[in-house]
């Protein structure tokens, strides 16, 4: 572990405790710089492969899952450990449910059922994606039910 501001590895851990989803936060302050900053510890399964829609398969990768979503997200009123916790309960589920290989279709629908509770924006620029919207009618037929009729959607009026 490096210290964000100065690079240093000369690191103490001020504070330890649970966060919310199986995972451990620790308060750590820099002895170089003394920059004060936060991590989040969670135990990786690195034998999940990602099944994709052509067949082919690959590990899996939460750096790559997490960047798609920020981009979801961008510039909108979402903060981080929304983000997070969004992306620790859709693992914990799909660990659970698959013991060496997800299809990628299962992922994206866990994120995009999770998301849209959170922010129907970030939702669909989500989906536009995952969901390879066609034509614009059933892209436009979203953006209605994001305005009027989405149930629960933040951010939809």
């Amino acid at each position: 572990m490096l210290c964000p501001k100065c690079s240093s590895d000369e690191l103490k851990v001020l504070e330890t405790r649970a966060g919310k989803v199986a995972s451990t936060r620790r308060r750590r302050e820099c002895l170089s710089c003394n920059h004060r900053f936060s991590t989040i510890e969670e135990v990786l399964r690195e034998d999940l492969v990602v099944v994709k829609r052509d067949g082919r398969r690959e590990s899996f990768d939460r750096t790559k899952l997490a960047m798609g979503l920020r981009k979801s997200i961008a510039k909108r009123p979402i903060d981080a450990e929304q983000i997070n916790g969004l992306l620790s309960e859709t693992l914990r589920r799909i660990e659970n449910e698959f013991d060496s290989e997800v299809p990628s279709r299962v992922i994206a629908e866990a994120i995009m059922q999770r998301l849209r509770k959170v922010d129907g924006i970030a939702w669909l620029r989500y989906a536009s994606f995952y969901e390879d919207f066609r034509d614009l009618s059933r892209f436009a037929v979203e953006i209605v039910n994001l305005g009027g009729g989405g149930k629960g959607v933040k951010g939809g009026n």
